[in-house]
């Protein structure tokens, strides 16, 4: 009873209530600031961990719930028999995981809503696990010019340009220190984020056309200028000349050790091996030699790898394999190149995938 009576009388400090919030779930700090007034304050400034969040330009949606604003229904002041949209009234629907569903009506604007949601649960240093999808950018973010304490965590990032422009201008929002990888679902008004600095030079990006012919929007020299440790192309149908401009800029443009680009067509396995002969032919390669055999220990490739030569100590190696990603229905087949050390004892066994 004694030790009880102290711990009420010895409240945590001001610093250790923060370390205690910032630890617990977001459900909890949600029934804090709904149950306990004397920690609302202090709860409300610190940032949360959120687990995999969504924004679209009329839903937000993380750990399992979703926020989706429709328009408001009401009687038509000239034709009481038809129904029209309050543009001052919205319903804020909030879907559950498990399918629970509850609908709120009120008296403001969708963006104001949004925006509302927004600043709930993203503040500075808030932590996102998983994906930060963006499938389109609310108009109160593209006004706020001011944001340069705001910075979100986060390690990958999802971009779908179909909806909506502005995407670059979501980035002055991005721990960029944080982020490692970024997915975009390209579609026409993509190429010029393709051409945004945080897009070229991020860790490892991926592009997934919705063209489904020939790129002729991306060129192969904007293709040439990612920079990126790990480069993947999904969806887009290079021709075998275009796939040698690119093994050709790969060779003479200055590649690390480790950059590796990734090729995922949709082609058939008869489609596949003309890639490699194809390179051999017009380019020079020639097979991989045993000494690259430590490279493709953990492979199971399609045919043989082979290699050009890339300076006195690294070389570029290609090959084929099939996909065992959650894409392999639609792509079955990749191509894969990567500069790698001409000497075992320089590298590591390198891993898979982007």
């Amino acid at each position: 009873m004694e030790n009880q009576e102290v711990l009420r009388s010895n409240p945590l400090s001001y610093e250790a209530s923060k370390a205690v919030l910032k630890s617990l779930k977001l459900e909890t700090r949600e029934a804090i600031n709904r149950r306990i007034p004397e920690l609302r304050t202090v709860n409300s400034r610190l940032p949360y961990v959120l687990e995999n969040v969504v924004i679209g330009e009329r839903s937000f949606e993380t750990n399992g719930r979703s926020w989706i604003m429709r328009p408001a229904w009401v009687q038509s002041s000239e034709n009481p028999l038809r129904q029209v949209g309050d543009p001052g009234k919205w319903e804020l629907v909030l879907q559950f995981i498990k399918g629970k569903e509850v609908c709120y009506r009120v008296n403001k604007s969708d963006e104001k809503i949004l925006e509302k949601l927004f600043d709930e649960y993203i503040k500075d240093g808030t932590v996102v696990r998983g994906t930060l999808c963006i499938y389109g950018i609310p108009e109160f973010m593209k006004r706020r010019k001011n944001e340069k304490d705001l910075k979100i965590k986060v390690t990958i990032l999802e971009l779908n340009t179909f909806v909506t422009t502005g995407h670059d201008q979501f980035f002055r929002f991005i721990d960029l220190d944080v982020l490692e990888n970024v997915r975009i679902i390209a579609y026409e008004n993509a190429l010029t984020l393709l051409d945004k600095p945080e897009i070229q030079n991020c860790k490892n990006l991926t592009i997934y056309s919705r063209f489904l012919i020939q790129p002729t929007n991306l060129s192969i020299d904007q293709l040439l200028r990612f920079r990126n440790q790990h480069l993947k192309i999904e969806n887009i149908g290079f021709t075998l000349h275009d796939l040698q401009l690119i093994v050709q800029g790969w060779i003479t443009t200055g590649r690390e050790i480790g950059s590796r680009f990734r090729w995922e067509p949709p082609l058939s396995s008869e489609d596949v091996l003309p890639i490699l002969e194809h390179l051999k032919t017009h380019l020079g390669a020639v097979e991989a030699g045993s000494h690259l055999d430590y490279y493709f220990s953990n492979k199971t490739i399609h045919g043989k790898g082979i290699t050009l030569k890339k300076g006195e100590d690294c070389e570029l190696v290609m090959y084929c394999d099939r996909n065992n990603t959650q894409w392999e229905k639609d792509y079955p087949w990749f191509f894969e190149m990567e500069v790698v050390s001409s000497t075992r004892e320089a590298v590591t066994v390198p891993t898979s995938g982007v």
